[in-house]
This record gives structure tokens, C-alpha cells and sequence, in this order.
């Protein structure tokens, strides 16, 4: 049996704690009559009277350098004592990017801010679904129901190797059957959407899905030298910075030296506005990250189904296509050119889509428009 259809039975951070949410309780009083100012139309702008989380987002979305890493480390202790998961989940990531980036202290230091971030991302489950279950299903499903928290949580094993300049095959695969079980949980709750017509919970949870089944194309390569992560919190977000916005940085590394970061953006289909507005590659996740039609839920299926050794051969062809298409995308948009003046500095690389799009020409601006097969 291929080593990435084994099954194990050690503990998966991210769903684990996704599943165990429920049972803690805040470990501080939480702001319910206030919910309502965050979630009208621009509530996001009630975030930033928050002075440290005001910096953050404003922060460039690319990696820091030691100086930067400084500052993070002083946002996220600034954030840490908050009751909301949108601080929580930025005074983890601050720390965890910190962790990576301090390279000035020592590797103890380090991942003892890579469990800081994981401190605050359990923290940050236990908020969020405290706040979900007593407010109603706008703010539930706003915040995620905790999926993409505990992704974070799922790919923290991975932070810490690449600080220890060791990353494993066997740590990849099983944060990859991590994802796969974040991602199951997901699915349940599309499913549960599209039974009680919850538009805004549908659109969620398809965009999760895809994001995941990118990750796990990614995780599948079993490429020690390029790790895939989410994003951190303030370049998952539209706000600020736009051109530079992404979902998830592919870490190219060798024995914990970061040598670039590829920034991608998972979008359902790429409209002519994504394709001028944004910098990082775009995965159009209908089209190349679907095994049947457009529905996340086949390609989920597949990779859970494999990570418990029950997948079909044609599932094991469906991932093997999709993780080697995105390893052509991920090629191609490489040899692009950087844009002028584009955080030409940093580790993070962005690249224009005129190379990629010769042979996947969905990325081109005003190509012709592709038929996708109704989504049941």
C-alpha cells in the first residue's frame, strides 16, 4: 500500500480540535450584544478601531524580514488577551510568521511562537463556536464554523519542521489526511446548506472545499522542498494591499532555509476582474480542481477516501491528474515576470500569468467563456 493510503491512528491537531471545540468553554466573557455591529454591510471596518489589528492588515501581505518579525511578535501579543476569532486568528498568525521569519533567535524561541499561534488558534475555535451556537447563522457561517481555523491548527506540524529545517514525508501525509478531515466536516455542513437553500453557507463551504482540495494537491506531491500553507490572516483578505491577496503560499525551502514563496489565489472561475486585480497565480478550482462537473465534494471525497485506504483506481487517477496539472501550473507561472515595484524584496514571489496562460488559457483576460456542468 502506497504510503499516502495508510491508515494511522495519531492525533490530528486540526480536527481534533475542530471536533473538541464544543466542549471547552471561553476563557473570557464574549462581546454577544456587540456581534451586530460586525456583521452589517462594512462591519469588517469596526476590526480595525483595534489599533494592533489596524496594523496588521495593513501590513504588506508577503513575508516579513527580521525587523518585520519583530513587529509581529509585538502585534500578536497586543491581540492575544481579545475575545473575537478574527483577533485570535491574526495574533496566531502573527506569531506563527514571526516563527518563521526570526531567524536572529534561537529554534527553541521559535517554535515556542509557532505553539503561541496554536494557543490562539484553539482559543480561537473555542470562541467562534461558542459565539455561533448563541448568536445566529450569519455570524456562524461568517466565521467559518471553525474550518479554517483548524486548518491552521493542521498544517502547524509543518510550520515546525520547516523551523527545524526537517521536513518529513510522513509529516506531509498526515497533515494531508488532517486536511482531509477538516475538509470532510466541511462537506457535511455544504451538504446541510444546500438541503435548507443557505446560500451564503453554500458559498463558503464551496470555496473552503476548493481551497482544501488545492492544499492536498499540494501535500499529495509528497515535495519536501515545496510546503504548501494557508495564508496568513491578513493575505486571505481583500482589504488593503489587494494585488497582493492570496490563499495559500507554497514555501520553497531547503533544510528550513526559505528560499521564495509562490503565492496562489483559488477562486470557483476566474472573472476578467480576478485576472487583472490579482498578482498570485489563480487556480480556477472548477475547472482544474474538480474530478466530476464542478463540485468540490467529489474531489474531497476522493482524497479522504483516500487517506483511508478505500479510494477507487479512478479516484487514485482523478488525484493523480489534478496534483500533476497543478504542479505544470505552479511551473509555468513561475517563469513569468515579476510585476515592477511589486515587493521586489521579499521572499514572496508574484509573477504576471503571461507564460501560464499559454497552456492553461482560462487565465487569459477576455477568453471565451467555459461551459460548466449544472451543480446538483
Amino acid at each position: 500500500m502506497d504510503t499516502r493510503e495508510s491508515v494511522d491512528f495519531q492525533p490530528l491537531p486540526g480536527s481534533d480540535a475542530l471536533r473538541t471545540a464544543p466542549l471547552f468553554n471561553p476563557n473570557r466573557p464574549l462581546p454577544y450584544k456587540k456581534m451586530n455591529t460586525y456583521m452589517v454591510e462594512g462591519g469588517h471596518r469596526k476590526y480595525l478601531e483595534n489599533p494592533a489589528y489596524n496594523h496588521y492588515i495593513h501590513m504588506h501581505k508577503v513575508v516579513v524580514g527580521e525587523s518585520g518579525a519583530a513587529a509581529l511578535i509585538g502585534i500578536a501579543d497586543e491581540l492575544k488577551n481579545e475575545a473575537l476569532p478574527t483577533y485570535l486568528d491574526a495574533a496566531g498568525w502573527a506569531y506563527a510568521e514571526a516563527g518563521l521569519a526570526s531567524r536572529s533567535i534561537s529554534t527553541v524561541e521559535r517554535i515556542e511562537l509557532i505553539a503561541k499561534a496554536e494557543m490562539m488558534w484553539q482559543q480561537s475555535l473555542v470562541n467562534g463556536r461558542a459565539l455561533g451556537e448563541s448568536y445566529d447563522a450569519q455570524y456562524r457561517y461568517g466565521e467559518n464554523e471553525g474550518h479554517r481555523t483548524a486548518l491552521n491548527l493542521a498544517f502547524s506540524p509543518l510550520l515546525k519542521s520547516i523551523v527545524v529545517g526537517s521536513v518529513s514525508s510522513n509529516v506531509m501525509q498526515r497533515v494531508l489526511r488532517d486536511t482531509a478531515e477538516i475538509a470532510h466536516d466541511s462537506k457535511l455542513s455544504l451538504d446541510r446548506a444546500y438541503a435548507t437553500r443557505d446560500i451564503d453557507a453554500a458559498a463558503f463551504h464551496r470555496g473552503f472545499l476548493f481551497e482544501a482540495s488545492a492544499l492536498m494537491a499540494m501535500l499529495y506531491m509528497d515535495d519536501p522542498r515545496y510546503v504548501p500553507l494557508p495564508a496568513t490572516a491578513r493575505a486571505d483578505t481583500g482589504y488593503f494591499h489587494r494585488e497582493q491577496t492570496h490563499d495559500i503560499s507554497l514555501i520553497n525551502q531547503h533544510w528550513g532555509e526559505i528560499r521564495k514563496i509562490i503565492p496562489v489565489e483559488i477562486k470557483s472561475k476566474a472573472s476578467n476582474r480576478d485576472k487583472r486585480r490579482y498578482h498570485a497565480l489563480i487556480i480556477p478550482g472548477k475547472l482544474r480542481l474538480s474530478i466530476d462537473g464542478v463540485d468540490p465534494r467529489d474531489t474531497v471525497d476522493a482524497f479522504y477516501d483516500l487517506r483511508h485506504g478505500q479510494a477507487t483506481t479512478k479516484q487514485s487517477m482523478e488525484i493523480e491528474r489534478l496534483s500533476t496539472q497543478l504542479r505544470e501550473m505552479l511551473r509555468l507561472y513561475q517563469l513569468g515576470v515579476t510585476p515592477e515595484g511589486l515587493a521586489v524584496h521579499s521572499l514572496t514571489r508574484f509573477h504576471d500569468a503571461k507564460t501560464v496562460s499559454q497552456s492553461f488559457p482560462e487565465l487569459m483576460v477576455n477568453h471565451p467563456k467555459i461551459q460548466y456542468k449544472k451543480q446538483t
